[in-house]
């Protein structure tokens, strides 16, 4: 369709005209693949939260773009320009310039969010520079697609060092062509922020490479586009240096992946893979788990326990201490299950008012009350389709929302507010802090929702109980924050002396704290103490509560250590951590009553 004089292309009832050998190309492009020449906004349209992820992720490029225009922006002779900065597929990050171009813009949701690539809005600057990593400008008629038919455009794209897209910036201007002006300017500006994106680069590998050589361990380290940058001595052949870790990892392969940040930012991966005979837990075959690798007997016996449970398809509720991972035991049993390609929809029962959980939970129709969403809302229940239903805190959930979400049970159907019923069906996963049977025993949570909740049960382990654990902890947040420290052992050593009551949350916190402190110096056994003790709620075990100071919490977790050892004293006070003479104090201040 392209030749090497200008192409003349029919496009529906538009009068014939003569294109570039460049833009012709991109228009066969666009019939190629059926795009809608009169489409008037793009399909593809990120929402909030995508979106603030894209731009977490581009905030170096996002920086460096609103610098370098701000140099130039008083040599760029536009007439009422918009600036645009896209990411490497198109979607829009960030955008400035003259308010009423905004204006019109917002017309055709040219805005943050929206992706411009030329599969979603066809022949456009953005979309060719994006494909064709060159320069581009386009006048108003050479646009493929009606929504952009109003406007010139410039797009320049942003390449880091291995010549690969980082972004494209755009300047467009509405009803006039003077975008054309500005193109070699705009390359200008392009080509300094991609050298600033090098030297970043650079300077994150540095501070990667540090990092992996002041690290042991047999591990593998990739940088952020997961390129191997260190292997370990035992590294399988398939595995080489400057590779894509992710194309030597098969279905088989057993592994635990640590995200490495340096101020914040991610800098790269770091890779612990298991041969056939060394998993953390024996498997046939791979897993997923997002938390950190566990050197524990006994917390590896809780995962074991955990994939047993993801592979069927029963409800499965998650008993654990404040702090302890419940929403990580969450993601482990949807990542490992038949409903793994479905979504992870998670809501937390105590985090949203009584009269929000039902549009929450269920959505509702266009039009259902003032001030709702003109198209409607599709509720969690109906979100979770085909995926996992996670309920953190259901002990929370009033009592009136306990029996709708059990005729939900029952009936799979979900019924919008206001609108007509909707088939669904997900794998529920709840969670809580507190004893459900003795709430249910105490008239606090419904006894049939709770036989519908509660047909696998785990208890996860606190993180006193795997203190082994402490030592994989400290480890991953000093890669993650890239605190490079000399005295870890003594600050595990130290830490293995407390009993961590808000769990690997506390411990965590902790820190943060001592990184902050004593990034560059090395803490006293005694200092170390004291920034431990700061965080501290409950300072002796007669104070102590798994997961707030209210009588029942306590009540419940003594009758729970009761109803393990069998109401054994002994045991029970051993399980505690207690004597026998602070369990019988207990039980009377709390009034728990032993039947004999």
């Amino acid at each position: 369709m392209a030749s090497e004089e200008n192409s003349v292309i029919t496009h529906n009832s538009r009068i014939p005209f003569r294109l570039s050998p460049k833009v012709a190309s991109s228009w066969e492009f666009c019939f190629k693949h059926q795009v809608n020449p009169l489409a008037t906004r793009p399909e593809k349209i990120l929402d909030y939260k995508e979106l603030q992820v894209k731009q977490r992720a581009n905030k170096e490029l996002i920086r460096c773009v609103k610098n370098e225009l701000d140099r130039l922006e008083q040599k760029l002779k536009v007439r009422r320009p918009l600036f645009v900065l896209t990411d490497n597929e198109g979607n829009i990050l960030w955008r400035t310039g003259n308010y009423q171009a905004k204006d019109y813009a917002n017309e055709i949701a040219f805005q943050e969010g929206s992706n411009w690539s030329e599969l979603q809005v066809g022949t456009n600057a953005i979309g060719m520079a994006l494909r064709t990593k060159e320069a581009s400008f386009l006048s108003l008629d050479e646009h493929f697609s009606k929504a952009s038919q109003h406007w010139s455009c410039a797009a320049s794209p942003i390449l880091d060092e291995n010549d690969q897209i980082l972004g494209v910036l755009d300047i467009s201007t509405y009803q006039n062509q003077s975008a054309k002006d500005a193109l070699i300017l705009l390359t200008v500006l392009t080509e300094r922020v991609a050298n600033q994106m090098m030297k970043y680069h650079f300077a994150q590998r540095n501070t990667l490479l540090e990092i992996a050589m002041n690290d042991f361990e047999e591990v593998y380290y990739c940088d952020s586009h997961y390129r191997l940058i260190k292997l370990p001595r035992n590294a399988a052949l398939d595995f080489h240096l400057g590779t894509d870790i992710r194309d030597s990892i098969d279905d088989k392969t057993i592994y635990n992946q640590t995200s490495i940040l340096s101020n914040q930012e991610l800098i790269g991966y770091k890779y612990k893979i298991y041969s056939g005979t060394q998993p953390p837990v024996r498997q046939t075959k791979s897993y997923y788990y997002p938390g950190v690798a566990s050197q524990s007997k006994k917390y590896q016996a809780f995962l074991s326990d955990v994939l047993k449970v993801s592979n069927s398809d029963l409800p499965i509720h998650i008993f654990g201490e404040s702090g302890s991972g419940k929403e990580i035991i969450a993601k482990t049993i949807h990542y490992n299950s038949a409903m793994s390609k479905g979504e992870l929809i998670a809501i937390n029962c105590g985090a949203v008012s009584e009269s929000l959980l039902e549009s929450e939970l269920f959505g509702y129709a266009a039009g259902a009350f003032t001030g709702a969403n003109a198209k409607g809302f599709k509720g969690k229940l109906e979100q979770a389709n085909g995926g996992t239903l996670f309920l953190d805190e259901i002990d929370s959930m009033p009592e009136k929302m306990q029996q709708v979400l059990l005729r939900v049970l029952e009936d799979k159907l979900v019924t919008p507010i206001s609108g007509k019923p909707v088939v669904t069906n997900f794998r529920l996963v709840t969670a809580s802090n507190k004893d459900l049977k003795a709430l249910v025993k105490a008239g606090k949570f419904r006894e049939d929702l709770f036989y519908r909740i509660y047909v696998c049960s785990l208890d996860i382990p606190p993180l006193r109980a795997h203190i082994e654990d402490l030592r994989p902890l400290v480890e991953q947040y000093a890669i993650q924050h890239g605190w490079l420290i000399d005295w870890q052992e003594k600050l595990i050593k130290v830490a293995e002396t407390y009993p961590w009551y808000g769990n690997i949350r506390e411990f965590n916190n902790f820190l943060a704290r001592a990184s902050i402190f004593y990034r560059n110096a090395e803490p006293s056994v005694v200092e170390l103490s004291q920034l431990i003790q700061s965080g501290i709620v409950y300072q002796a075990i007669d104070q102590e509560a798994p997961a707030s100071s209210e009588t029942v919490d306590q009540k419940v977790k003594i009758q729970r250590a009761l109803e393990k050892n069998f109401f054994n004293m002994t045991k029970t006070a051993k399980y505690l951590e207690i004597s026998r003479a602070t369990l019988y104090r207990w039980l009377k201040k709390y009034e728990i009553v032993i039947e004999s």
